[in-house]
C-alpha cells in the first residue's frame, strides 16, 4: 500500500512538472501573463486621464490631482501595489480601486465627487485638488482598476513636460 501511494505521489509530481510549464506557456500565448502595451497618462492641468492599449484610447476620464502644496508629481511610473478596498493610512479615507504608483503613497484610486472636483480644480480653485493622488469616480476606478495590471506604466505630465517635447 505505500508502494502504491508512493507511486501516485511521484505521478501526481511529474505530472505537475511536465503540465505547470505548458500552462504558463499557453496562459503567455494567449496574452494573460504581462501587459498588452498599455499606458496610463494623466494630464495634470486638463484633469483628465486616458488610458491606452496598442496606442488606442480605451478609456477617457475626468480626475482630480493633487492641490497647492501636495502636487500630483510630473514623471514616468508604473502600478506596483492593487488594491481592491483600501483605507489611507495616512488620511483614513477609503480608496476603493486603489492602484499605487509611487512610493511615498500616490495612487489612482476611487473617490467622492470625482467629476465635480475635477471641474473646480480646472476652472476654479485648486484648492479642491486631493492629497496628490488621481482620484476618479467609483465606477471609473473599477473599470481602469480591472483593465490596467500592475506593472501597467503611469505618466504624469504637466503643461511644462508638453512644452520641453
Amino acid at each position: 500500500m505505500a508502494k502504491q501511494l508512493g507511486g501516485i505521489l511521484m505521478h501526481n509530481i511529474f505530472l505537475s512538472v511536465l503540465v505547470s510549464p505548458l500552462l504558463i506557456i499557453a496562459s503567455a500565448a494567449w496574452g494573460d501573463e504581462a501587459p498588452k502595451n498599455k499606458e496610463i497618462q494623466v494630464f495634470i492641468e486638463q484633469q483628465i486621464l486616458v488610458a491606452l492599449e496598442d496606442g488606442e484610447e480605451v478609456y477617457n476620464f475626468d480626475i482630480v490631482t493633487g492641490r497647492d502644496g501636495k502636487e500630483t508629481t510630473a514623471g514616468r511610473y508604473q502600478i506596483f501595489r492593487k488594491h481592491e478596498k483600501y483605507t489611507s493610512k495616512t488620511y483614513g479615507s477609503e480608496m476603493p480601486y486603489t492602484m499605487f504608483f509611487t512610493k511615498d503613497g500616490k495612487a489612482i484610486h476611487g473617490t467622492q465627487l470625482a467629476t465635480l472636483r475635477s471641474y473646480l480644480h480646472s476652472y476654479l480653485t485648486e484648492s479642491v485638488g486631493s492629497q496628490g493622488c488621481v482620484g476618479l469616480t467609483d465606477d471609473n476606478a473599477l473599470a481602469l482598476f480591472e483593465w490596467a495590471p500592475v506593472g501597467t506604466p503611469v505618466v504624469v505630465i504637466t503643461e511644462e513636460d508638453k512644452a520641453d517635447d
